[in-house]
């Protein structure tokens, strides 16, 4: 970021400077260019908030929508990555999972596009993002059809880079004061200094929880933007990492869905059904074994708090789903919902008293059966346009209720 002294000496510059700095730099400025700039108020405050490359494309050579493309291929042939990139690439490394490399394998990806459009259709994203899943499988999304996270990313990629600079009035609506503000009276600058200061909570033994909750509230508006935008799981918990807690992460779905207590309503709700989850699951995982071993040897008060820990833990298998897709004592390897204890072995998972050490990863409860049971018949949570309950819900609710 440019220090405050350096951005302060560029909004005082008038459109004309600006033109006479870029021609002092060595850049040609035709009388069109020049009056594109003054068109369209492109002075130092409007330089401050940022131009895109497309901003500057149009501002140099014309709208990106006025150019003329070549029709996009029937089969799409991957580039080559820059070196770094396309050794890990050819090693079977796993860039996915490292930003920066996600972030160059995305952008070589959308420059190689742009040659023939900056529009692509739904399906020409699609055939991009499977192109590379068939060539690196290893890439492949943990859950769903293995791709659709690199099809969100090349998307919004499209949507920053074509915003045309006279269409949508981006400078004139920057300069704005009343438009500076985004979102909920914040913008970048603000979110920006929130996360900060909830990153250093979170490095504390024991976080101020009225500072982490102010922080939270006032970048929830932001925060579900970026959900609705198709940003990762992994990348909102690591931007906002109270999210991987799970008081945190009960907190935020209380602010989505305004649920007054969302453990409480928790409780209440799989308390009744306990009995029959523990049944069902009998006979059917090696943790069911390690759960009863530990109950044998348990005193019968605390009994009711093994059982509970022991139906959450168990709860996937009676839709035949792997428990460490959803419970594991490691690392998650998967930016969808995941619990992850704190516990050392699961012995202890089961039989430790007072609450589980726990971190979550995810933002919401949708995709595999066991979370589109815990948030439709659990915690009583639908939204308009939910798919219908799987055929495999449907039988174990029968079979539960």
């Amino acid at each position: 970021m440019a220090n405050s002294g350096t951005t302060s000496a560029l909004t005082c510059l008038s459109t004309s400077d600006i033109i006479t700095k870029v021609v002092e730099y060595g850049i040609e400025v035709t009388e069109l260019e020049a009056r594109k700039f003054r068109d369209n108020d492109v002075d130092g405050e409007a330089i401050s908030y940022g131009l895109t490359e497309t901003m500057v494309a149009y501002l140099f050579e014309g709208s990106f929508k006025n150019q003329e493309y070549g029709s996009f291929p029937a089969v799409f042939t991957l580039p080559t990555f820059p070196k770094d990139i396309q050794t890990k690439l050819d090693a079977k490394q796993p860039c996915h999972k490292v930003s920066t490399d996600r972030h160059k394998i995305v952008r070589i990806l959308h420059e190689t596009m742009a040659q023939y459009t900056m529009y692509p259709t739904n399906s020409e994203y699609i055939k991009v993002a499977k192109a590379l899943i068939f060539r690196y499988p290893f890439l492949k999304d943990m859950e769903g059809n293995g791709y659709n996270t690199w099809h969100m990313s090349l998307k919004r990629r499209f949507k920053a880079e074509r915003t045309p600079l006279v269409h949508h009035e981006v400078v004139r609506n920057m300069k704005r004061s009343s438009d500076i503000i985004s979102v909920s009276g914040e913008d970048e600058s603000s979110i920006y200094a929130h996360t900060q200061v909830l990153k250093r909570q979170y490095l504390k033994a024991q976080p101020d929880s009225c500072i982490v909750t102010n922080a939270m509230t006032k970048t929830f508006q932001w925060r579900r933007n970026e959900v609705a935008e198709g940003v990762r799981a992994d990348t909102i918990a690591n931007k906002y990492p109270f999210l991987k807690t799970p008081a945190g992460l009960c907190e935020e779905m209380n602010r989505i869905h305004n649920i007054e207590n969302l453990q409480h309503r928790f409780r209440e709700e799989f308390l009744p059904i306990l009995p029959k989850v523990l049944a069902l699951a009998k006979g059917k995982s090696p943790l069911e074994k390690i759960y009863l071993q530990a109950r044998e040897e348990s005193l019968s008060e605390d009994l009711p708090a093994m059982d509970f820990k022991a139906g959450l833990v168990l709860l996937p298998i009676i839709f035949k789903e792997k428990v460490e897709h959803h419970v594991t004592l490691e690392e998650p390897g998967t930016p969808y919902p995941t619990t992850q204890l704190t516990h050392t072995d699961w012995k202890s998972a089961f039989t430790r008293r007072g609450p589980s050490g726990s971190k979550r990863m995810g933002l919401s409860c949708a995709g595999p059966n066991t979370l589109t049971f815990v948030q439709r018949c659990i915690l009583k949570i639908s939204e308009e346009g939910d798919k219908p309950l799987s055929t495999t819900v449907i039988r174990i609710l029968n079979q539960l209720y």
